[in-house]
């Protein structure tokens, strides 16, 4: 007898797999998660010798906290996550798929069942994530400049250690997950069935399971903790103990009871997880069962239509053409996306080549010697193109009865246009315009051969339409008024109603359909005034500049008459330093000459006296 009421029957085997990962990742993550520092403190105390304490463990999270920041706490978490979400989503829904193969509780209780189940469901998850739980563990123990992030985690243990030490520990954390998850879905089921007994026809509340969870999970850490401990030593070995790094979990187990003890050894720590254990299987149960009893499915289009329309906007132009016929919606969603395409690239060709012709010289001798003619004559060549098909769609898609559908055209056009941006130079110009050409052909020759006239023939039967219903529905108010026939106004009134009907229905496509091209002109008219804003701001700037320039130009010519002024005040004065170093050379001369030329006068009028 299978008591799990809150055990959705109308799913499939696949849709409860699909389903039960989908809550067992959710589950996973919102208990780890608000657990991660109270995590990372355990860890740290159980790969060292200290005596563990509360106060010296609230003291790591606030010294962490104060050294490294509030994201040090969570450090490890991305890579406990990693582990985590696919751990919690294999475990949950392996659980479920053990307890059907080996119809646990299905006609009777079975309570060994349970049990195997659960440790199964814990074996097959361990063995798939056991890689993950020991790059967690080193980066909780370690800083960030040994491992920054889980993939270095990995590379550096394949090139240092090898592939098998990803799962060194392996033995010990299977042994010790066996009895663990065995004890946690033994006791919440053992729970959950002891609640049905007394209450069997209302399901669990969300304070039952988190009660149920919390005592699970206080009942499997004690039972395993030991095994942890043993796990976290081999795991951290390489990195805190190296010298215990060959040693394995008999050995490991051992050294750690002669040396530190069973209580203050194995158990170390074991009250912490006894205070987040709880919380995190509490959670993790109540997660699991929400998001179980509530059957969500994600569909894309319950989706916000701003989400819709990023997720089409992925899909190539010739992809939104091919899914508008997947159902109306879509088709609406992809007729916008095209339109807008076409619009975007009107405005963005005719940018281009505005940019380009203010490159380019304007005389057409100097035009056609310049390195941009074969770009420009590509755009022209594109922007010609684009008005062809303006003339030819234009008017259809202005109504509303069609869209731009050719969205290989579009894609051609823009890769046409990436191609400008990433060569400069074309050899030959004709063969990249080539396929653009023939598709716009082909696409006007379509629209104007199969399109068009089905086009016309809508309007006149609608046209055609509008004036019978009017016609009918004035004819069957006067048989109504005149007629006594009940069921003749009855049937006039309901086929005129379903007319009626069918008319407004067509009346509110096409104002959605004007709505959408009021949309796409309203995002033209945002894009012209961008466009506006960004040259009135360059023009200000340039004024700006102008003006500053001008300044500038004036300081700089009043810097000139001045320095024109102190030149000629130092040339005056250097014109009188010259004369009067000129005088007063004279002068020197002129004495040392007459200096010179007494004593030979006084010499010759002695030699006078003598003779």
């Amino acid at each position: 007898m299978n008591n799990d009421l809150n055990e959705n029957k109308s799913l499939s085997n696949t849709q409860k797999i699909l389903t039960s990962l989908v809550a067992g990742g959710c589950a996973g993550a919102a208990a780890k998660t608000i657990i991660a520092p109270f995590d990372r403190a355990k860890i740290n105390f159980q790969v060292r010798p200290d005596k563990f304490s509360y106060s010296i463990c609230f003291k790591f999270i606030r010294d962490t906290y104060r050294n490294e920041g509030f994201i040090a706490l969570y450090r490890g978490n991305s890579a406990n996550l990693a582990r985590v979400i696919p751990s919690t989503a294999i475990y949950f829904s392996a659980h479920e798929q053990w307890k059907r193969l080996l119809n646990t509780d299905k006609y009777e209780k079975t309570p060994g069942r349970r049990f195997i189940s659960g440790s199964l469901a814990g074996l097959t998850s361990s063995t798939i994530t056991y890689p993950l739980d020991l790059a967690r563990a080193r980066m909780a123990v370690t800083n960030k400049t040994v491992y920054s992030n889980i993939f270095t985690v990995f590379i550096t243990i394949l090139r240092t250690e090898g592939f098998f030490a990803l799962y060194r520990g392996a033995l010990s954390s299977v042994i010790g997950v066996l009895p663990y998850s065995g004890c946690v879905f033994f006791t919440y089921d053992s729970l959950q069935h002891i609640r049905f007994d007394y209450h069997p026809n209302r399901p669990l509340n969300r304070k039952e399971q988190m009660l149920f969870g919390a005592v699970a999970g206080l009942v499997g850490q004690t039972v395993s903790y030991p095994f942890d401990v043993v796990r976290r030593r081999l795991q951290t070995a390489a990195v805190v103990r190296p010298q215990d790094k060959s040693l394995g979990a008999l050995v490991t187990a051992f050294k750690i009871i002669r040396e530190e003890g069973i209580r203050s050894g194995l158990y170390k720590g074991v009250t912490m997880n006894w205070f987040k254990g709880p919380i995190s299987v509490g959670v993790s149960f109540m997660t699991y069962h929400t998001v179980m009893t509530t059957n969500v499915s994600l569909l894309l289009t319950s989706l916000p239509i701003i989400v819709q329309e990023k997720i089409l906007q992925s899909f190539s132009y010739t992809e939104l053409s091919r899914l508008r016929s997947i159902s109306k919606h879509f088709h609406r969603l992809c007729t916008e996306q095209l339109n807008r395409g076409y619009f975007q690239l009107e405005i963005i060709v005719h940018d281009l080549q505005k940019q380009i012709k203010t490159k380019l010289p304007r005389r057409e001798s100097e035009r056609h010697k310049h390195p941009l003619s074969t770009k420009f004559d590509i755009i022209s060549s594109l922007d010609s193109r684009i008005q062809w098909l303006k003339l030819t769609f234009g008017s259809s898609i202005q109504n509303s009865l069609c869209c731009f559908y050719p969205g290989r055209l579009l894609d051609e056009i823009y890769s046409v246009l990436n191609h400008l941006k990433t060569q400069q130079s074309f050899t030959n110009p004709r063969t990249l315009l080539q396929e653009t050409r023939d598709m716009s052909s082909m696409a006007i020759e379509h629209f104007r051969e199969h399109i068009e006239p089905k086009l016309q023939q809508t309007r006149f039967a609608s046209l055609t339409n509008l004036r019978n219903n009017l016609s009918t529905f004035s004819s069957n108010n006067t048989t109504t008024t005149t007629n006594s026939n009940t069921f003749v106004c009855h049937h006039y009134k309901r086929s005129t109603n379903v007319l009626l009907r069918r008319q407004i229905s067509t009346l509110n496509n096409r104002i959605y359909k004007q709505n959408l091209i009021v949309k796409s002109q309203k995002y033209q008219m945002k894009h012209y005034k961008q466009l506006l804003y960004t040259r009135t701001k360059s023009l200000i700037n340039h004024h700006r500049r102008l003006k500053y320039l001008e300044k500038k130009n004036q300081e700089t010519e009043q810097l000139l008459l001045e320095i024109r002024k102190d030149n000629d005040t130092l040339l005056q004065r250097f014109d009188q330093f010259v004369q009067t170093y000129d005088d007063t050379s004279n002068r020197i001369n002129a004495e040392k000459y007459n200096n010179e030329l007494l004593p030979q006068i006084n010499k010759n009028i002695k030699r006078r006296k003598i003779d």
